[in-house]
C-alpha cells in the first residue's frame, strides 16, 4: 500500500467514515477475548490440551474464527484508506501528514474526540501528542 498524506481538513472529514468503524471494531475486540477466554478455560476444565483442537469445540472456534474474520475486514477497511490503527481499545488512529511539505509526522486521534487536534513525530507515540497550533 502507497504511504497517504493528509491535510488536518482531509483526515477531519474521513472521522465521520471511521469513528463507526472503530466503536464496531472496539466492540468486536472485547467479544473476541471474552469468548476466546471462555473457550480456552472451557478446554482446560475439559482437560484439552491448549494447542489441540477438540470436535467439542468446533462451534465456539468457528464462532470465534467468524469474529477475527470480521475484526480484521474492519482493520482492512480502515487501512485502505490511508490511516494507521494504533490501539483498538483506546481507539486511536493515525494519519500521516506533513509539516512544511518533508518533515513526516502523524495527525492523532483518540474516539470520542470531536475532531483531530495533536500531532506527533512518526517515532513517538500517543504520550508525545502534541496540540496542533499551526495548518497541516
Amino acid at each position: 500500500m502507497t504511504k497517504r498524506y493528509f491535510s488536518l481538513g482531509e483526515a477531519n472529514a474521513l472521522l465521520s467514515y471511521l469513528e463507526p468503524m472503530m466503536r464496531s471494531l472496539q466492540d468486536l475486540k472485547r467479544e473476541i477475548d471474552t469468548k476466546y477466554d471462555a473457550l480456552q478455560m472451557a478446554k482446560y476444565e475439559a482437560g484439552v490440551p491448549h494447542l489441540q483442537g477438540h470436535d467439542a469445540f468446533f462451534a465456539q472456534e468457528a464462532a470465534l474464527e467468524f469474529l477475527i474474520y470480521n475484526a480484521q475486514s474492519l482493520l482492512d477497511q480502515i487501512h485502505a484508506t490511508g490511516v494507521e490503527v494504533k490501539d483498538i481499545e483506546m481507539g486511536l488512529l493515525d494519519f500521516y501528514s506533513l509539516i512544511d511539505e518533508d518533515e513526516e509526522v502523524l495527525l492523532c486521534w483518540r474516539l470520542g474526540e470531536q475532531e483531530i487536534r495533536y500531532w506527533h513525530g512518526v517515532h513517538e507515540g500517543f504520550q508525545s501528542r502534541k496540540p496542533i497550533f499551526f495548518d497541516f
